[in-house]
């Protein structure tokens, strides 16, 4: 009985590791493609404060939290935050989504599948302060409907 447990509670752990904790990912060093095609320099925004989000368009919890997001900027809450949303679905699928919800963000098409990143389940999001660092780090949707998320992020990118 005791192996079992302590197998089941491997699984459990490689589990939680996989699917809920963000990998670390050097995102300034991967290439992209914006909408339009072209190559896109992640340094181009070092200086800036910047919410980055790894996103899939048929992810319930991805548009949730990007229309969420468009409205907390809207209100000019994080008036100083760069939105970066980023997919390794087909930049005609990324484009398509970036004219319909038409949002003020960033939308960039990753030249890798996320497997390869470490990146398992979506949305996962990063916080970075001007001096480029990632500061907040999170599997799964962030609630920017919460003035506490929104004060986590300000404390976050402002390190």
């Amino acid at each position: 009985m005791g192996a079992f447990i302590m197998g089941l509670s491997l699984v459990l752990l490689y589990q939680y590791q996989k699917y809920r904790v963000a990998p670390t990912v050097d995102i300034f060093k991967l290439s992209y493609i914006d909408t339009a095609g072209r190559p896109f320099n992640l340094e181009s925004l070092k200086g800036k404060k910047i919410i980055y989000s790894f996103f899939g368009t048929w992810c319930g919890e991805c548009v949730m939290e990007l229309k969420q997001l468009n409205e907390t900027k809207h209100k000019n809450n994080l008036p100083d935050v760069e939105v970066v949303v980023v997919s390794d679905e087909s930049l005609e699928k990324i484009k398509g989504f970036a004219q319909r919800k038409n949002y003020p963000f960033t939308f960039l098409k990753i030249d890798k599948p996320f497997s390869d990143l470490g990146v398992n389940a979506i949305p996962v999001n990063y916080l970075i302060n001007a001096a480029g660092e990632v500061t907040y780090s999170k599997v799964g949707a962030l609630n920017w409907k919460d003035n506490s998320v929104i004060s986590l992020a300000e404390a976050a990118m402002k390190q």
